[in-house]
């Protein structure tokens, strides 16, 4: 008798611990790709960029999210950067400089929703999927480091 009171009084105490440790689980989850898995490249003439546009932009999407860009610059100077975003968690952006993270949320199949850290700068962004899977756009706003406020509206088509 006096075991099964304590197991029951245990069992009690570990379900409040065990509901609260569910969010934190959830939140650190992977956000897998479904439709948004590729290769994309940017459409120049449907972008809009705050200064010069680059003079390429691709994003590869795997399918278990993880996110690669390369970047060549209106200069001419290529760059590449990634990560692999989890639901609602901070991670960080490598090759992007240091102190980049960024904090991704899957609101739903065709829109993914992202804060953005440049070492302290915040931006906020949004993609949108279109229903045909082919396009992806992609809106970013922010402050440069120079404090300015941009825009910017990468349109991508998929390969």
């Amino acid at each position: 008798m006096k075991s099964s009171v304590i197991k029951i009084a245990f069992s009690l105490l570990a379900m409040p611990v065990l509901l609260l440790a569910i969010p934190f689980h959830l939140s650190a989850q992977d956000i897998p790709a479904g439709a948004w898995a590729g290769t994309w490249k940017f459409n120049p003439e449907k972008s809009k960029f705050p200064g010069k546009p680059p003079q390429a932009d691709q994003v590869t999407i795997d399918p278990d999210g993880a996110i690669s860009v390369q970047e060549t610059n209106s200069a001419g100077k290529t760059s590449s950067w990634s990560y692999k975003p989890q639901q609602g968690k901070a991670v960080p952006v490598e090759g992007h400089g240091e102190n980049v993270t960024v904090i991704a949320t899957k609101v739903n199949p065709y829109r993914t929703e992202q804060i953005w850290s440049y070492n302290g700068r915040p931006a906020k962004s949004y993609a949108i999927l279109s229903k045909d899977g082919k396009t992806q756009t992609f809106h970013i706003a922010g402050k440069d480091k120079d404090g300015k406020p941009f825009k910017e509206l990468v349109v991508f088509e998929k390969q």
